[in-house]
């Protein structure tokens, strides 16, 4: 195979120009549209399949909570730092307005997507698996949110503390619940007064697909109109 020779007759080196001294580089190919549809995606479904298996198979305790840090922290997270990631050595132009809004409104939105499913999921797992049970209130938070701690009439602690349905100003030590528990302790307890609770999780069915959709839709329009300002 022939080669180029520079003005003094020497074979000129691979991946240059002979006689101009620059390399011969293909253009950089660009991330399209259906590249960050498929990232996003891909997010979104992660997400909802780990906050939704976390309680309802169930995994272990720090199984859960590792996976609740991925969904509701990484996963956002690497929505951003991907494209800024990829595009870092791309020459940039200024950056356009309605993709930074766009990839704005997708954190937050895969943020609540992960919440809006463990709270899904742990409803799937008291209607799979949850008992009723005569509780006694050990200790209650008064915090960003109240936790009342229980235990069983026999003395058996009751875990997760329930968060739902306590409230530090009408419960104190001691009183008694009815609360509906998982015997896996990978959902919160809920109390019903008329001993019925009214568990649905395909309720939640509408707000989980909106707001995957709100993410995958607005990660990939922030993610290509930025590729598009940056090649």
């Amino acid at each position: 195979m022939a080669t180029g020779r520079d003005m003094r007759g020497r074979a000129a080196k691979p991946g240059r120009v002979a006689g101009t001294g620059t390399r011969n580089t293909p253009p950089r190919r660009r991330t399209g549209p259906l590249h960050w549809f498929l990232f996003d995606s891909a997010c979104a479904a992660a997400s909802t399949t780990l906050m939704w298996c976390a309680p309802v198979v169930p995994l272990p305790g720090l199984a859960r909570g590792a996976a609740f840090v991925v969904a509701a922290l990484a996963i956002p997270l690497a929505l951003l730092l991907v494209p800024g990631f990829l595009l870092r050595r791309v020459k940039h132009r200024r950056t356009p307005r309605t993709a930074v809004a766009a990839l704005v409104v997708a954190l937050p939105a895969a943020v609540v997507l992960a919440v809006l499913t463990r709270e899904a999921g742990e409803e799937r797992a008291l209607e799979k698996r949850g008992r009723w049970a005569e509780a006694v209130v050990v200790d209650v938070e008064n915090g960003r949110s109240d936790t009342c701690t229980l235990r069983t009439r026999d003395g058996r602690a009751i875990s997760p503390p329930m968060t739902q349905d306590c409230d530090a100003d009408l419960d104190e030590p001691g009183d008694r619940l009815r609360v509906l528990y998982d015997p896996e302790g990978a959902a919160g307890p809920l109390t019903d007064e008329i001993t019925r609770v009214d568990l649905d999780p395909g309720a939640y069915a509408t707000g989980v697909g909106g707001l995957a959709a709100l993410t995958v839709v607005a990660g990939t329009y922030g993610c290509a109109r930025l590729s598009r300002a940056t090649a």
